[in-house]
């Protein structure tokens, strides 16, 4: 028997909507595994004509933390995580999902990058996208964690909007 499980934290869900003044010359957007399982990432983001690419997938085991893509450079930002299927202290297998809110395309089965995402490319799911934090000024700079509980958002900002 296998069930799934959504959980995102609300407070940090609420924070990542804020508006801030990020600063562009460090912008990233860096994701962190303290699950205890692997967790695939994916991200989707606006392009300058107001289409997405949705694109997936980076591999984080337990503890680690990278970058989805240096070269991205954005206001804001939408992501899901998914963990490996593993076995629950109950003995069933579990798998964990973070993302609510707006629907991308995604492809579970391998690597993707799909343009105009908001719909159904080719063989592409849609599915739940959490939306990170919204930069009012430069590129956004955000940290998500997945934790067993939630995603939680960290926000970085530069000195002087402190």
């Amino acid at each position: 028997m296998s069930s799934s499980i959504l959980r995102i934290s609300i407070g940090a869900l609420t924070a990542a909507v804020c508006l801030l003044g990020a600063s562009g010359a460090g912008a990233e957007i860096i994701f962190c595994n303290s699950f205890g399982h692997v967790v695939n990432v994916a991200i989707a983001y606006p392009q300058s004509d107001g289409s997405f690419i949705s694109r997936g997938w980076l591999s984080l085991s337990d503890g680690a933390c990278a970058p989805f893509d240096t070269a991205i450079h954005v206001k804001t930002f939408y992501f899901r995580g998914e963990s490996v299927q593993y076995r629950g202290t109950d003995g069933h297998m579990k798998r964990v999902y973070w993302g609510k809110g707006d629907k991308f395309a995604m492809w579970e089965k391998d690597n993707y990058q799909y343009y105009n995402a908001r719909q159904r490319v080719y063989n592409s799911t849609l599915m739940e996208f959490t939306q990170g934090p919204i930069s009012g000024g430069d590129d956004v700079s955000a940290k998500v964690i997945f934790t067993p509980d939630s995603a939680i958002i960290e926000i970085a900002t530069s000195p002087a909007a402190q």
